[in-house]
């Protein structure tokens, strides 16, 4: 069995300017985890990242704590779907949905929640580039580059959005059941999978081309083997779980 853990970006840099950059306490929740994982004797083959600035300072971060030297392979196909370009146009074309209230991150999360809604029914059409469905395709192939090479323990470090899609394509959850996941995932939090690897088949089926009817009955997504993936944890963050540093967990 091989062992891939989904990782997701420090704390970045919410309600500035440039989102796409670790808050200092991100930086401090990435050390940490490498040193949870080196404290517990554990090392890896390979560390895969996408290519924005919060999952490359993550990794870096990660690195620093874990004291090994992994080579960082990144690809765009782990990145985040384009969330100011999903609240744009669902303050524009649904201005009546739209929530203000001075909670910042509140009402964040109540319109974000209803721009991934609309997204995945199709009432948004894009995020700026990425359709559902594309989004949901391109995460699948690099969910395959990262289980491929015949890596034995590998990390994978990406946003809520990519590991949300992972995770229900692995689990055979329903796009609302995604969408949660996506709101939920914690900042540097772990969710391991074991797999058994197959050089015949890659890990996850991609998509169909639009248009073409899928080749397994409507409502029945068997994106994987049931036996290909065991779930071995979700969400952990026992990394940051301290007294003496009570708010090291958090969300954005």
């Amino acid at each position: 069995m091989a062992e891939i853990i989904l990782i997701r970006h420090g704390q970045a840099s919410f309600g500035a300017d440039n989102y796409d950059r670790l808050s200092t306490l991100g930086r401090q929740q990435s050390i940490l985890l490498g040193q949870h994982l080196k404290d517990h004797g554990q090392t890896f083959d390979r560390l895969i990242c996408g290519t924005m600035v919060r999952h490359t300072e993550t990794a870096d971060g990660i690195l620093q704590g874990l004291g090994q030297a992994v080579p960082i392979e990144s690809t765009a196909l782990l990145n985040e779907y384009r969330f100011q370009g999903l609240l744009g146009q669902l303050k524009a074309q649904y201005p009546a949905r739209w929530v203000d209230t001075g909670d910042a991150r509140r009402d964040y999360y109540h319109n974000m929640k209803l721009a991934l809604t609309y997204w995945m029914q199709g009432a948004i059409q894009r995020d700026g580039k990425d359709s559902w469905r594309s989004f949901r395709q391109r995460v699948r192939e690099g969910f395959n580059f990262a289980c491929g090479q015949g890596a034995r323990r590998t990390l994978l470090v990406s946003s809520g959005g990519p590991i949300a899609v992972i995770l229900a394509s692995v689990l055979g959850l329903d796009d609302k059941r995604l969408r949660n996941l996506t709101l939920q995932v914690k900042n540097t939090s772990t969710s391991r999978l074991l797999y058994s690897r197959s050089d015949s088949e890659p890990a996850i089926r991609t998509l169909p081309s639009a248009g073409t009817p899928p080749d397994t009955p409507p409502g029945t997504p068997p994106d994987v083997s049931p036996d290909r993936f065991t779930l071995d944890g979700f969400n952990d963050v026992g990394h940051l779980l301290s007294v003496e540093q009570p708010h090291n967990v958090t969300f954005a």
